[in-house]
């Protein structure tokens, strides 16, 4: 056995031996995993939880059968870097760097290559997973099937993942991006359906304002004589930014970019929200304040600021999964209800047996809608706006990605999602007693009170970043 297998071992026994404490006194319990991407405030008291944040290494990578065994709390950037010294990627990556493979697979991760892979769950060979009783179990599509598809977006509500074995594909060094610009939501829509019925790699879009917008196609590649363009250095442009630039003054237009810059292009600003965090201090939004304050306008520091400042409840960040035919009605209520811009448009393969999955819809295409964006700052009016989103999703047979503010009453959340089936997976695999159900910890059931200054000083230091 290797030193990091041994390891591994270790730090798995002990969380199996907390957790048979936890059921032995059926006591909930909830699991730290040191960082979140979540929207939600995140509360740990002590001796209500188990630590998993050492749960954070590379265990093997197997280059001829192509997969990684890989503990949840690897980052992206992390896991990246490691598969492209072997020249592989994972099929799914998602587009912050400090997503984690626990929190994508908890979460229904996608990217811009879930249309033809789906969430990063699905990209998934097998879990190892601690029960509730503390018992070591393995999760696949042979062994223990019910929990391995119940896992999935299940928020750790039925057990605790402590190995995943993970496909990986082949890559290149570059992506050749190509955008195509688009004038209505209905262009939008089609053109991403087109798009993906091609040889292509990537697909996903901006919608900027009702009448415009861009559908960016991707392939891996070699370095050609296109030029190239780099979206992590401090003096780069932000990646919509660039985009929103080729809208306006191109049909389309083609360039490479190195792979990582490609995964993580959406990093510096978190897609657009950083220009809102901005806007908030009343801070101009320049190219000059952008280079000053890059490093804290980054994925991982603005979201532990969220974290810290409990502010969440100013803005509107949701993404919302359709069924291609009923998207354009939604972007319709969007713009009329909501006026929010820009817009993401992410393309999904549609979901097998993960019931509880985002992209578990009838359709032969979902499509996610990021709507991340202010909102009237009254807590009414913004419990009122999430509500109106929920009804309308629901209305047009879609859903939401759990990891944002879930505002449902409990029983018009079952009528979404499978009780019995979900129950089942609880009773048959110790869950009931030790860890709360997914509607208790993804619902929003308190007014979050906002403490910015000490929060972003604590943010701050937690995150080593300077202060000046």
């Amino acid at each position: 056995m290797t030193e990091i297998k041994q390891q591994h071992s270790t730090d798995v026994k002990n969380i199996q031996e907390q957790m048979k404490s936890f059921f032995a006194r059926k006591q909930k319990v909830k699991i730290y995993h040191g960082s979140t991407n979540s929207t939600r405030a995140q509360k740990f008291e002590k001796d209500k939880f188990i630590d998993v944040s050492r749960l954070d290494r590379v265990v093997e990578i197997n280059i001829n059968e192509q997969y990684i065994l890989v503990e949840p709390n690897v980052p992206m950037d992390k896991l990246v870097e490691a598969t492209l010294k072997h020249r592989l990627v994972p099929p799914v990556v998602p587009e912050l760097p400090g997503i984690t493979v626990g929190g994508s697979i908890q979460g229904g991760a996608g990217e811009s290559s879930s249309f033809k892979y789906g969430g990063v769950h699905d990209c998934c060979f097998e879990y190892e997973i601690v029960l509730g009783n503390g018992e070591l179990i393995t999760a696949s599509p042979k062994q223990n099937q019910d929990l391995f598809y119940g896992t999935a977006c299940s928020y750790g509500s039925l057990g605790i993942i402590t190995l995943v074995k993970l496909r990986l594909v082949p890559a290149k060094d570059f992506v050749h991006l190509t955008y195509h610009t688009v004038k209505s939501f209905d262009q939008a829509i089609s053109l991403t359906e087109k798009k993906i019925g091609e040889a292509v790699d990537f697909v996903d879009g901006i919608l900027f304002a009702k009448n415009r917008g861009v559908v960016m196609v991707g392939n891996f590649t070699d370095k050609n004589n296109l030029p190239v363009s780099t979206f992590s250095n401090r003096s780069d442009e932000w990646f919509y930014l660039h985009a929103d630039k080729i809208s306006k003054q191109h049909i389309s237009c083609e360039e490479i970019i190195p792979i990582k810059d490609y995964f993580f292009r959406y990093d510096r600003g978190t897609f657009w929200l950083g220009h809102h965090a901005l806007s908030f201090f009343k801070i101009p939004f320049t190219r000059l304040t952008r280079f000053i304050l890059d490093r804290g306008l980054k994925a991982r520091a603005l979201s532990k600021v969220g974290q810290a400042t409990s502010v969440s409840q100013y803005y509107f960040v949701q993404d919302l999964s359709l069924p291609k035919e009923n998207v354009l009605r939604f972007l319709q209520f969007v713009d009329k209800e909501l006026h929010i811009y820009p817009l993401w448009l992410c393309p999904l393969r549609p979901a097998g047996q993960d019931k509880f999955a985002p992209n578990c819809i009838e359709t032969n295409l979902v499509i996610n809608v990021g709507v991340w964006g202010e909102v009237n700052r009254d807590y009414f009016n913004f419990i009122r706006a999430n509500r109106d989103v929920e009804n309308k999703v629901r209305e047009l047979g879609g859903r939401k990605v759990l990891y944002a503010h879930a505002y449902y009453p409990r029983d018009e959340f079952w009528k979404i999602y499978d009780y019995k089936w979900y129950n089942m997976l609880r009773e048959k695999y110790f869950a009931n007693s030790v860890f709360p159900d997914i509607y208790d910890k993804t619902k929003v059931s308190e007014k979050y009170k906002p403490s910015i200054f000490v929060g972003i000083w604590k943010a701050l230091r937690s995150s080593k970043l300077p202060v000046s």
